[in-house]
C-alpha cells in the first residue's frame, strides 16, 4: 500500500504527497527503480481553499482521504490544473464529484483539452499568461510555460507566500526521506534525480525551459519555495536550483567529464572501453562508463542523465547484421532526441567480415548536432592483444586531448 504525507510547507499552504514504489517504468518507458512521488498542494484562504494539481488516478481514494483531513467539499473553491497529464490530473474528476461547487482554473490552451474531464469542462475558467487573481486575499499569478512539457502547461506563483507551483518543472524521480532539499543529507543525489527527470521527460523541449525561466525572471518572480509535482521541494537556495535547471536545459558540460558507452558481445570492446576509462582517469578526466554485455545492461534513463552534461562522449559498438548494434542504436537515437548538443564525439567500432556501424554512428551523431572528432574501426581480431588495445586507446586519447 502506497504511503502518503500531508505537511504544511509554509503558513496556510499544505503539501499532499504520495509515494509510488510500484511504477518501475515512468511513462511506460524510463527505468526508475528509485520510484517517484506525486505532489499536490492546498492553499487555505479566507474565502475558501484552493487545490493545486493532483495525483495519479491509482491513488484517488487516498487523495480524497488526505484532502478530507485539510478541507471540506463546501470549503474547496478552486482547483488549479497547471498540467493535464494523467499523473497530475488523475484525481480531478473524483475531486470535482466530491466538491460539486469547486471551479477549475487552467491555461487557455488547457481549455482545448479539458473536455476529457466532463465535470471540469463544465466549470472551467481559463486564465491568460501573466494574469493575476485574488482569492481570499491572496494573489495567484499564472504564467504560461508551453512545452514544459505539454502545450497547455503553466506555473502558478503565490507571491504573498513566496511559493512557485511548477508541476513537472523542477520535478525529480525518487522518494526523498524529507520534504525539502535542506533536509536531505546528499544534495548530489537529489540534484541528479532532477536532472534525470528533466532529460527523460522534458529533454526534447529543452529550449522552452530556458524561455520559461526568462519569462519568470522578467516578471520578477523570486520564489522562496519551489513546489514541483514530483519529488523534492526546494527552499535551501531556489535561485541556485533554477540556474542548475538552466544549465541542464542548455546541456552545459561538466569540465573533464567523458561519457563512455560500449556494447561488447564477446569482451573485445569491453576491454577497449575499460582500458580507455583507466587512461582517461590517469590523464585527469572523469570517465563515466556504461556497458551492454551478456551479463549487464544499463538503464537508458541513467545514460541520458550523464549524456546531457558530459563534455565529450565515446561510443563503442560492433557492427551487427550490417548495422549498428541494436541497443546502442536505440540509445543513440534517444541521445539525439533528448540530449542533443554541440559536443565532441568519438566512435569506435569492430566488425567481423564487413564494416558499417562506425559510419552509421557518425552519421547519426552528426545529424543531431554532435561533432564527430575521431573514428576508429577495427576487425575484432585486431583488438585481442592487450598491447594492441593500449596502442589503439592512445590514438583515441590523443584525439580527445586535442579536441
Amino acid at each position: 500500500m502506497a504511503s502518503y504525507r500531508v505537511e504544511e510547507i509554509v503558513d496556510g499552504v499544505w503539501l499532499l504527497r504520495v509515494n509510488d514504489r510500484a511504477t518501475r517504468y515512468f511513462e511506460a518507458l524510463w527505468e526508475i527503480p528509485e520510484g517517484i512521488t506525486y505532489n499536490a498542494y492546498l492553499v487555505k484562504t479566507g474565502e475558501g481553499d484552493v487545490l493545486v494539481d493532483g495525483w495519479k488516478s491509482l491513488f484517488s481514494s487516498r487523495f480524497l482521504k488526505a484532502l478530507e483531513g485539510l478541507t471540506s467539499p463546501d470549503r474547496l473553491k478552486y482547483v488549479i490544473v497547471n498540467h493535464l497529464e494523467p499523473d497530475h490530473s488523475g484525481t480531478l474528476e473524483d475531486v470535482l464529484r466530491w466538491a460539486p461547487n469547486a471551479r477549475v482554473i487552467g491555461s487557455k490552451f488547457a481549455g482545448r483539452l479539458i473536455d476529457a474531464f466532463p465535470r471540469a469542462s463544465e466549470r472551467f475558467e481559463p486564465v491568460g499568461d501573466g494574469e493575476e487573481r485574488v482569492i481570499g486575499g491572496l494573489r495567484f499569478r499564472f504564467f504560461s510555460a508551453p512545452w514544459v512539457h505539454w502545450p497547455e502547461t503553466m506555473v502558478t506563483w503565490l507571491p504573498d507566500k513566496g511559493v512557485l507551483f511548477t508541476c513537472d518543472a523542477f520535478g525529480g524521480y525518487g522518494i526523498p526521506e524529507g520534504i525539502f532539499d535542506d533536509q536531505c543529507a546528499r544534495e548530489t543525489d537529489i540534484m541528479r534525480s532532477m536532472k534525470k527527470y528533466l532529460v527523460t521527460v522534458v529533454g526534447h523541449y529543452r529550449k522552452f525551459i530556458v524561455k520559461a525561466l526568462e519569462k519568470l525572471e522578467r516578471a520578477g518572480v523570486e520564489p522562496r519555495i519551489i513546489a514541483p509535482g514530483h519529488g523534492m521541494l526546494w527552499r535551501g537556495n531556489p535561485r541556485r536550483v533554477m540556474e542548475y535547471y538552466r544549465d541542464i536545459a542548455q546541456a552545459r558540460p561538466v569540465p573533464g567529464k567523458v561519457l563512455v558507452v560500449y556494447a561488447s558481445m564477446y569482451g573485445t570492446l569491453e576491454q577497449f572501453a575499460r582500458t580507455l576509462a583507466c587512461e582517461l582517469r590517469m590523464n585527469g578526466y572523469t570517465p563515466v562508463v556504461y556497458g551492454y554485455t551478456d551479463t549487464s545492461r544499463p538503464h537508458t534513463s541513467d545514460v541520458l542523465a550523464d549524456a546531457i552534461d558530459a563534455e565529450k562522449i565515446v561510443i563503442a559498438a560492433p557492427t551487427y547484421e550490417a548495422g549498428i548494434f541494436p541497443l546502442v542504436e536505440h540509445l543513440v537515437d534517444e541521445i539525439c532526441h533528448k540530449a542533443a548538443a554541440e559536443k565532441d564525439v568519438f566512435i569506435l567500432s569492430t566488425y567481423g567480415w564487413g564494416s558499417i556501424a562506425a559510419r552509421k554512428l557518425a552519421q547519426k551523431m552528426e545529424s543531431c548536432g554532435f561533432r564527430v572528432r575521431g573514428v576508429l574501426e577495427e576487425r575484432a581480431v585486431n583488438l585481442r592483444d592487450p598491447g594492441e588495445v593500449r596502442e589503439k586507446v592512445r590514438s583515441i586519447l590523443e584525439a580527445i586531448a586535442s579536441s
